[in-house]
C-alpha cells in the first residue's frame, strides 16, 4: 500500500486526445498474445448470462487488461473492431449465438458489429461427434466419467497390436471409449445453450454388439493382425461421418449465411486453420479407413474452408480474401509431414489432374483436395481445372522454435482472393 500510494496519481488517460488514445489501444491490441489457444476459448457456459456490453466482450475475447472503466471499454471495442483481427475460439453455434446476441440488443450493441472487418476462427474443444446430438438431461459434466467407478484399459482404445504413435489429437472415432460429448473444458448442463436438433434417426446412445450366437471359441472379436478393422468402427466411423454431416447442417452452414447478412457488411477478410498429419498417420489412415485420410476434426476445418471460399465467391458478400494456416497436426506430422511444404509452395495448392501426370504429388494435400472435393460434389463447383476463378497466394513460414499458440512445426500460409 505504500508503494501505491508513493506512486502518485493516477495518470489521466482520458484527458489525452482521442488520437492518442487510439493509437495506445492499437498499440494494446498489437501485441503477440502469449497465452495458448486453450486460454483464450469461449465456452457454451458463458453464453447464460452474457449480457452485450463494451465490457462484457472484451472480456469474452479475453482482453481483461481494457476493462478500467466504461468509456475506455466503449472506445477499445471500437479500435479492435475496426482495426484488428478478431479472434473466435469456440464451436459454429456458440459463435452464431453470441453474435446474434449483440445485434438483438437494443442499444448500441446493435451496431457494433457493422464495424467488423477481419476475423480469426477456432475451436479447441472440439467435442466427440459420437454422442452428437448430445443428451444434456443428464447434466454430467466432465468430472462424472472419473467418478463411475469405471476403469479403462488403454488397450482397448487402440488395440494392442497397434504398431503406430499415439496421435493424441485424432479426435475421430478412436479417441473415445464413452459416448460423452462436450466442447466445453467446464460443465454446462442449461439445456437452453444448445440448439434443437432433430432426434429422428440420430440416437446418442448405443445398444451392445450381442456377437455372433455360434462363437463358441470367442474369436469373432480377434484379430491377429495390426491393420484388421473390426465391423463395429468400420459402422462407427460411418455413424461419425454422419454426425459430422449433421454438425455442419445444423451449425455451421446457419453461422455462415448469417455471416452474409448485411450486419457484417465490412466483413473482408476470415483467417481460419487447416492441418496435415504424418505420413505414418497417413499411411495407417489410408489403409484401415481409404475413404476418410484425415481425422474428424481436420474434415471439420475443410467444411469451414469450403463455406468460406463460397463466401469469398459470392459476389454479394464484402469478403475480399480466406487466410488459411496450414499447420502440423502434432509434433509427429511435423518431423515426418505427409506434405511436401516448399513443393506446394512450388506448385500450389490445386491440386489439378493436368498438372501432376507424373503422380509425383500422391498422398500429399489431402485437406486441401478434401476441400475441392467437397465443392465438387456437393455444390458442382470445381470441376476439371477450374477452381471458382481464386488466386492462391502461398507463403512458407518457418518454425523458430517458439511454442506459442501450440504451433510445432513449419507453416504455410494461404491467402485465397478472387481473380
Amino acid at each position: 500500500m505504500d508503494d501505491v500510494a508513493s506512486a502518485g496519481p493516477a495518470f489521466p488517460f482520458l484527458e489525452l486526445p482521442r488520437e492518442l488514445r487510439d493509437q495506445i489501444y492499437n498499440n494494446v491490441f498489437a501485441i503477440p498474445d502469449e497465452r495458448g489457444d486453450r486460454a483464450l476459448r469461449i465456452e457454451r457456459r458463458h453464453l447464460k448470462y452474457f449480457e452485450p456490453s463494451a465490457s462484457a466482450i472484451l472480456l469474452l475475447l479475453h482482453h481483461e487488461c481494457l476493462l478500467l472503466n466504461r468509456q475506455v471499454c466503449r472506445e477499445a471495442l471500437e479500435t479492435l473492431f475496426k482495426k484488428h483481427v478478431v479472434f473466435f475460439s469456440c464451436g459454429p453455434y456458440i459463435l452464431k449465438q453470441l453474435l446474434t446476441r449483440i445485434e438483438t440488443h437494443n442499444g448500441p450493441p446493435k451496431q457494433w458489429l457493422k464495424w467488423i472487418k477481419r476475423m480469426e476462427f477456432d475451436w479447441v474443444t472440439f467435442p466427440n461427434l459420437k454422442a452428437y446430438p448430445p443428451e444434456r438431461s443428464d447434466g454430467r459434466d466432465e468430472w462424472w466419467w472419473e467418478q463411475d467407478g469405471e476403469d479403462v484399459y488403454v488397450d482397448n482404445v487402440r488395440g494392442a497390436q497397434y504398431d503406430g504413435h499415439y496421435d493424441e489429437h485424432d479426435y475421430d472415432e478412436h479417441d473415445y471409449e464413452d459416448g460423452y460429448y462436450d466442447d466445453n473444458l467446464y460443465g454446462a448442463e442449461d439445456s437452453t445453450l444448445y440448439p434443437s436438433w432433430p432426434q429422428q434417426g440420430y440416437s446418442t446412445t448405443e445398444e451392445p454388439d450381442p456377437g455372433p450366437v455360434n462363437d463358441f471359441l470367442g474369436l469373432a472379436n480377434h484379430y491377429p493382425f495390426a491393420t484388421a478393422v473390426p465391423q463395429q468402427e468400420i459402422m462407427a466411423a460411418h455413424d461419425v461421418d454422419t454426425k459430422l454431416d449433421l454438425l455442419v447442417s445444423m451449425e455451421v452452414t446457419p453461422l455462415f449465411d448469417y455471416l452474409c447478412t448485411s450486419t457484417f457488411a465490412l466483413l473482408s477478410s476470415l483467417t481460419i486453420p487447416l492441418y496435415f498429419i504424418s505420413k505414418p498417420s497417413r499411411q495407417n489412415r489410408h489403409a484401415t479407413r481409404p475413404d476418410a485420410t484425415l481425422p474428424t476434426k481436420i474434415r471439420y476445418w475443410v467444411q469451414i474452408c469450403v463455406h468460406a471460399l463460397l463466401m469469398l465467391h459470392d459476389p454479394a458478400t464484402a469478403l475480399t480474401e480466406v487466410r488459411v494456416k496450414y499447420m502440423p497436426w502434432d509434433v509427429w506430422a511435423s518431423m515426418d509431414p505427409s506434405d511436401d511444404l516448399h513443393r506446394m509452395v512450388e506448385k500450389g495448392i490445386w491440386f489439378l489432374d493436368t498438372e501432376d501426370r507424373e503422380d509425383e504429388r500422391s498422398g500429399e494435400g489431402e485437406a486441401f483436395r478434401a476441400v475441392w472435393n467437397a465443392l465438387r460434389e456437393k455444390h458442382g463447383l470445381c470441376n476439371g481445372d477450374e477452381r471458382m476463378g481464386l488466386c492462391a497466394n502461398v507463403r512458407f513460414l518457418k518454425w523458430a522454435g517458439d511454442l506459442g499458440k501450440w504451433r510445432v512445426g513449419d507453416e504455410l500460409e494461404v491467402v485465397f482472393t478472387n481473380g
